[in-house]
């Protein structure tokens, strides 16, 4: 009798201690679940909008200039693109060190020249002020004026314009210039980089031509 005892008591502190075990591992279970399903946040590439009219293009191309992806903003040119008639190695080399300049501009811009200069030809001045443009307003007025931007010690705005007769599009990066003593921008050194891309089928930006203002 007092083996059976002994046996059931054996058997049943062996049954509470896998009880107790189940239970304390049940937690550290549904701990585990959680972390497995804390995934890394990748960030997402921007999916592009359908192309319906000339203000879904421009909207791709702000994502596309914002994003830095090539191979979405090659879609916007018709490559080689002439360069003594666009200027736009001149926009290049603006944003580049004096000594990385050449000497002599090539006959041509081609992809891989957007492939290595993209982010001068596009530069932080372009990209933060692109993204004042309201876009609605833009589109229903023709125009749109972003609000002054602080860059470096200077105030940059972006000036939009479409013109539906020509079919253009305008992108003009204005530059207050320096500052007087007194705070007040000095109007002679103001500038502007205007980018003109052409809209074809009402739909589709292609680069056009770059021109400078000051």
């Amino acid at each position: 009798m007092k083996l059976i005892n002994y046996k059931s008591l054996l058997l049943s502190l062996c049954v509470l201690i896998v009880l107790n075990s189940c239970v304390q591992n049940k937690p550290e279970a549904k701990e585990a679940d959680k972390i497995s399903d804390i995934k890394p946040k990748v960030a997402a590439q921007q999916s592009y909008a359908t192309v319906n009219n000339w203000l879904d293009d421009f909207k791709n191309f702000r994502t596309s200039v914002y994003q830095k992806d090539v191979a979405k903003m090659k879609t916007y040119f018709n490559f080689p693109v002439v360069a003594d008639t666009t200027q736009i190695w001149v926009a290049v080399n603006d944003n580049l060190d004096e000594t990385k300049r050449p000497q002599n501009y090539p006959a041509t811009f081609t992809a891989k020249d957007l492939d290595k200069y993209h982010d001068k030809l596009f530069n932080e001045a372009f990209v933060k002020s692109i993204l004042k443009v309201k876009t609605q307003q833009l589109y229903q007025n023709g125009e749109y004026t972003t609000p002054s931007i602080k860059y470096g010690d200077q105030k940059i705005c972006m000036i939009a314009n479409y013109d539906k007769p020509t079919a253009t599009l305008q992108l003009s990066v204005t530059y207050s210039g320096s500052a007087a003593e007194n705070g007040d921008d000095v109007s002679e050194s103001e500038s502007a980089i205007i980018y003109f891309f052409k809209v074809t089928d009402e739909k589709y930006l292609k680069f056009d031509k770059i021109l400078f203002a000051g």
